[in-house]
């Protein structure tokens, strides 16, 4: 599987197994993002929060919940 980057399903890096601890068969492949991966996503991460923080704090709150709502 890949990895979410920058609201998208991708990667670029290994490939890395996940093994079930009580019989050490493989339950998940998961692939690793890049350094470059990494770099766009903070990138990222840094425009949004440009725009998050001019939302005023109620609001923001209120986003947040519904989010864990839907958890």
């Amino acid at each position: 599987n890949d990895g979410v980057f920058n609201g998208k399903w991708f990667g670029n890096g290994p490939v890395i197994e996940s093994f079930a601890p009580a019989n050490n068969e493989v339950i998940a492949k998961i692939r690793n993002g890049t350094v470059d991966d990494y770099n766009q996503a903070v990138a990222a991460c840094e425009k949004a929060y440009q725009s998050w923080s001019d939302i005023p704090a109620p609001k923001r709150g209120e986003i947040v919940r519904q989010i864990g709502d839907e958890l």
